[in-house]
């Protein structure tokens, strides 16, 4: 899809991507993170797998804060709101 001169990936909608202002191009959320491993030293219950929702929530939690707004985390128990806050 071309609108306004912007090229945009087609394959999937456009919260799978991420303006890379750099660049002047969309980019996967995950390249926007270094490459996770686990360390096996770590206790189950610390480990904190990145995946897309968690990628793009600490986008959004950092570039609010940064900017002096308001955050609210809604969600239910257990989805790591606490986590990545």
């Amino acid at each position: 899809m071309k609108v306004q001169n912007i090229d945009f990936p087609e394959d999937k909608t456009v919260y799978d991507w991420f303006w890379n202002q750099e660049q002047k191009e969309w980019v996967s959320w995950f390249s926007t993170i270094s490459e996770y491993k686990v360390d096996i030293k770590m206790p189950y219950n610390e480990i904190v797998v990145p995946t897309l929702d968690s990628i793009r929530m600490k986008y959004m939690i950092k570039t609010l804060v940064k900017n002096m707004k308001h955050v609210l985390t809604p969600g239910p128990t257990g989805t790591g709101k606490t986590v990545y806050i």
